[in-house]
């Protein structure tokens, strides 16, 4: 019998907990003879064609699937990227070459929520300033000033996409005066059935205590949050950006950090990733709180996503298209659909 290969991506690998991707983590119920994993060993920034070769399926975090990746790679029908970010996959090359690339937005949606709520929480309660004054010894001056709670704020979100929406559920045990959007894309009746207000950029941006980056990565969002859309921020607002480093200017948010134009912020992003420069300029408030790309990352949510990235697989095993494909003109390909037919009736 043909065996259908999916490819694990080797950080799915953890230093002293094992492969995140293991017998049990997902259920391929009369599958299970047909199917078969490849780990991919070699740790890599871009997968080469030789990765990918053999493969039917590649189930990725970190690497990049470039257009050079997939010369020669004819077998390969998706990309399950697990997370919902893509932009370090090249969508046409995908297009270009029949394969879908999907992600696993339900896996992602809960621990990116809970993770924004608790960056509001800390830079409300001024948890980093406290902490570090406390081990200093300074009991008396870590007293004051006073913190701020989101009860009666406005909270405005610059995207409402899943995550946004359940960071808004969340929010609403914290009482907030106003909840706000920015999204383009977003139907007027989901914001509605959220409980959040559509509005301007340049409204929320006026009206907001906390604003929150929680869009893709895009060429309309790269350089987004700017030194003018900084400036429209009341000097009291925080900035939390969980989306991805390039949506905001760097340098624009550390002159305005400086100059005192802003209260704070909470960055788990940066443009440049692993940011380990430890003399960077935004590493140097005492107001902003960094984390490394990974402040959502609990046991829950990998499992989540691997048994949400495997369900699309086995999708495509049984020749079906997976949910959740982002480069949705694939779909249309007839060649595309020939690939899945290899594994049943298209």
């Amino acid at each position: 019998m043909e065996r259908f290969t999916i490819g694990i991506s080797p950080d799915f690998d953890t230093p002293g907990r094992g492969p995140l991707v293991a017998p049990g983590t997902f259920d391929a119920g009369d599958l299970d003879a047909k199917v078969q994993f490849e780990r991919i060993s070699e740790q890599v920034a871009e997968y080469l064609p030789e990765h990918l070769k053999g493969l039917d399926v590649l189930l990725s975090l970190g690497p990049r699937v470039s257009a050079a990746s997939l010369e020669g790679v004819e077998q390969l029908c998706a990309v399950g990227r697990c997370g919902v970010g893509y932009d370090n996959v090249d969508l046409d090359a995908c297009t270009a070459a029949d394969v879908a690339v999907y992600i696993t937005p339900k896996a992602v949606a809960g621990p990116m929520a809970e993770s924004i709520v608790l960056f509001i929480l800390a830079l409300s309660h001024r948890l980093g300033a406290k902490d570090r004054m406390t081990r200093r010894g300074e009991w008396a001056a870590s007293q004051m000033p006073l913190g701020i709670e989101p009860r009666d704020r406005v909270i405005g979100t610059i995207g409402l996409g899943r995550i946004s929406r359940e960071t808004v559920r969340l929010l609403a045990a914290f009482r907030p005066g106003k909840l706000l959007a920015h999204d383009p894309y977003c139907d007027e009746a989901v914001a509605r059935d959220a409980g959040v207000e559509l509005t301007s950029l340049e409204d929320l941006l006026r009206r907001s205590d906390y604003v929150l980056v929680s869009c893709p990565l895009t060429p309309e969002t790269r350089g987004l949050v700017g030194k003018d859309v900084l400036a429209q921020m009341k000097p009291t607002a925080y900035l939390i950006n969980t989306a991805r480093g390039p949506i905001v200017d760097e340098d624009a948010l550390a002159d305005a950090l400086e100059a005192g134009r802003l209260a704070g912020a909470a960055l788990d992003v940066f443009a440049v990733e692993p940011m380990t420069d430890t003399g960077h300029r935004l590493l140097q408030f005492d107001n902003v709180i960094a984390t490394s790309h990974s402040i959502g990352w609990t046991e829950e949510l990998f499992r989540d996503m691997v048994r949400e990235s495997c369900a699309g697989a086995l999708a495509i095993a049984q020749g079906q298209a997976p949910p959740n494909v982002v480069n949705r003109e694939v779909l249309n390909r007839p060649s595309f659909h020939r690939k899945l037919a290899r594994w049943g009736k298209a």
